[in-house]
């Protein structure tokens, strides 16, 4: 691994843990065991280094999320739970502020409509979902607009993955986050969708 890279590397570690603010260019140079001028050596200026390390989140996010979305499930409903679980760790594990700088930054990699990353990957999977597949009728009522229940889907996951009321060390997180997936998803579903997540439910309870 490059210098740089090591640099992009460790600093993206750093901010995802610790915050913008609270990572100081002489943390990172002391992480990386190099000096201080080296680092300026390498990276011309903090800023410089904040917009290549969302560069760098955003593209392993996307690729996390592409890998998911190009693996062979059984259903829609069981691709959009493994996407909802990597979204809920990303949420979770990721601090605040590198979050925000993350969205805001022109830098990071958005579609043009200026779609957070997770609502463009929920919509394709529930307008998938909404399509007769393999003979079966579809998951997902096709009435329901996709981009709506994107946006509904992640309110509601980030209430779980950052609202207080949600204690994990007093409550289950597998129980909250199927609770929550099970009630939501029964909502948008059709009957034969309604019968796959039974039989999810059924599987995990084996």
């Amino acid at each position: 691994m490059s210098l740089i890279d090591s640099i992009i590397d460790t600093s993206t570690k750093l901010f995802e843990s610790q915050g913008i603010k609270d990572v100081k260019m002489d943390d990172i140079s002391s992480a990386l065991g190099i000096s201080k001028r080296t680092l300026y050596e390498t990276i011309q200026s903090r800023d410089e280094l904040i917009q290549l390390c969302c560069q760098k989140f955003v593209k392993e996010l996307r690729s996390k999320f592409e890998s998911i979305l190009n693996k062979d499930y059984s259903s829609t409903f069981e691709r959009i739970l493994s996407l909802n679980e990597l979204f809920i760790r990303h949420v979770r594990n990721t601090h605040k502020s590198f979050l925000e700088e993350i969205k805001k930054s022109a830098h990071c990699e958005k579609k043009k409509e200026n779609k957070d990353l997770q609502f463009e990957y929920f919509e394709r999977l529930l307008r998938e979902g909404q399509k007769a597949k393999d003979g079966h009728e579809p998951e997902i009522d096709p009435g329901l607009n996709p981009e709506i229940m994107s946006r509904l889907l992640v309110s509601q996951l980030k209430a779980m993955a950052q609202d207080p009321m949600f204690d994990y060390s007093k409550m289950s997180y597998f129980d909250t986050f199927s609770t929550s997936w099970r009630i939501f998803m029964r909502g948008i579903a059709t009957d034969y969708g309604r019968k796959v997540i039974d039989a999810w439910i059924a599987d995990k309870r084996q």
